[in-house]
């Protein structure tokens, strides 16, 4: 992967999807045959030629230790969204796509319409990278993560297309042994690991 950026890219997993943000409710097969390292190089070179800092790559796949990259091939993840965060000029911008089927698929979706945009602003005087960017700002960019963050179904303990009405069940179960207010071992840290990991799977199901 391309190195001459001002700082080092993040490769996050699981997923940082964006709270708040609408699943796709159906999704496209995948038509191209690039594989995912390399729909992931071609992503950071369109942000190296915008000049972008503070890059986090994030989906479910988990990226090798060894370098930072994406094994091939890989295990296909039920979820197949792909998030980016990035910060441009000191704005922060999140571009995310889950409307293909596979994560190479939504990396390189979001690799070409970088591309698209940055062309356009070179091409036309009545267009510029702020104005094609605007509507992709975001407040919110996450916080270094734990390279041992776990799947959100594996803090539950569930199958990772577990219902809904399973995923709460096991939530409940789980913060009645952790949660301050009612177990005397109470933990915090532990608390809030599981509200994000049932936020994540409610989030899965818009």
């Amino acid at each position: 992967m391309p190195n001459a950026m001002n700082d080092t890219p993040r490769l996050e997993y699981p997923l940082l999807w964006a709270m708040g943000r609408p699943r796709a409710e159906q999704r496209e097969p995948v038509r191209s045959k690039v594989s995912l390292a390399r729909a992931t190089d071609d992503l950071l070179y369109e942000l190296q030629l915008l000049n972008a800092t503070a890059i986090i790559i994030s989906c479910n796949v988990e990226p090798l230790k060894q370098f930072p990259g994406y094994p091939e091939p890989y295990e296909a993840p039920i979820d197949p969204g792909v998030a980016v965060y990035f910060t441009l000029d000191g704005v922060s911008y999140l571009f995310a796509c889950d409307d293909i089927d596979a994560v190479q698929g939504n990396m390189r979706a979001i690799g070409q319409l970088l591309r698209e945009k940055r062309m356009l602003s070179q091409l036309h005087p009545c267009a510029s990278i702020e104005r094609e960017f605007a509507g992709y700002k975001t407040a919110t960019i996450p916080m270094e993560a734990s390279p041992r963050r776990k799947p959100w179904w594996k803090v539950l303990y569930v199958a990772p297309d577990a219902p809904l009405i399973v995923v709460e069940a096991a939530y409940k179960s789980l913060a009645r042994t952790v949660h301050s207010d009612v177990a005397q071992t109470g933990n915090d840290v532990a608390m809030a690991e599981l509200n994000r990991a049932v936020e994540e799977a409610r989030l899965m199901r818009l």
